[in-house]
């Protein structure tokens, strides 16, 4: 699997989760500058990410993954997937009040450096990434 069909899968298949508010492609990809090695990079807002981080079978919707690993900031807790067959995925799990307005910092600067709303069920995440590109 390349990188944009993960994109394009991971986009599809928060569209049939309902409790997926908003999902975010951020980083180089989202910037256009990513490089062979790059590491996909999603910020997923959802009313449960206790539900996503502690039962990780979904991430098996995109491919065989050979090595899983979870990281806390702060607000946001990352599963990192490495894919057998396919490019390095950060799954950024959070709930809605990341991009709440007014935006802490880290978010801000997430969405400043890169972003691409890939869905986003109740338009909060992309009215967040509209005041953050209107302070730019």
């Amino acid at each position: 699997m390349t990188a944009e069909q993960l994109v394009s899968a991971v986009a599809r298949w928060a569209e049939g989760q309902i409790d997926i508010l908003s999902v975010a492609l951020v980083g180089s990809h989202a910037r256009g500058a990513a490089r062979s090695d790059s590491d996909v990079d999603f910020v997923i807002l959802c009313t449960e990410p206790a539900r996503y981080l502690q039962q990780q079978s979904w991430i098996f919707e995109f491919g065989v993954a050979r090595d899983v690993s979870v990281e806390d900031w702060g607000k946001v807790q990352s599963i990192r997937v490495f894919y057998a067959d396919g490019p390095e995925a950060e799954y950024g799990i959070t709930s809605s009040a990341w991009a709440a307005l007014p935006l802490v910092d880290g978010a801000f600067q997430v969405l400043k450096d890169g972003v691409a709303v890939l869905f986003d069920r109740d338009g909060g995440l992309t009215h967040a990434v509209e005041r953050v590109q209107e302070s730019a």
